[in-house]
């Protein structure tokens, strides 16, 4: 199989009731990270070892530009701060792109900036807890953005001869 290769971006995140409020433009990076949990094997007395539990927790976290206007990506998570809201994020946009869908906690965004400077653009992490585990629809093809590698020339058939050069 050859190596394919996805690049971030343009996507699009969405945020609430479908058809969601579109905060796509404030999204300098985003991700669904998932995080693994694994419990302790037990040895039992004979030798023998029982694998520990394991469980999975979904973040969808990122860096935001802060806006901090009315019907801004800031004041959106300060009101709903603690509350459950649906997602729709498409990290790479296309006819068949890949989609992740679901539910998260959602967190209120940092206000200003503790480590930048003046005339800095203000951002804030964002790790936003899903709800449950998201909902992910595979590209079925390669979609606008993904690339494989192009394929090898191929050779003239033809043979060349070239005329030796008198001294």
């Amino acid at each position: 199989m050859p190596v394919k290769v996805a690049r971030f971006g343009p996507g699009t995140l969405k945020l609430g009731v479908a058809p969601g409020t579109d905060f796509s433009c404030q999204v300098e990076s985003m991700g669904l990270n998932v995080n693994k949990d694994e419990g302790d094997a037990l040895t039992v007395l004979c030798g023998d070892s029982v694998p520990g539990g394991i469980t999975y927790t979904y973040v969808l976290a990122g860096t935001v530009l802060q806006d901090l206007i009315t019907s801004g990506l800031s004041e959106y998570s300060w009101t709903n701060a603690g509350k459950p809201v649906a997602f729709d994020f498409t990290p790479l946009t296309g006819a068949t792109g890949q989609k992740v869908t679901g539910t998260v906690v959602m967190d209120p965004i940092s206000i200003g900036t503790s480590d930048g400077s003046f005339g800095d653009v203000m951002t804030a992490d964002v790790e936003w807890s899903c709800v449950g585990k998201p909902t992910v629809t595979w590209a079925s093809v390669l979609p606008t953005g993904m690339s494989e590698p192009n394929p090898p020339a191929l050779e003239d058939e033809t043979e060349t001869t070239q005329e030796p050069v008198s001294a």
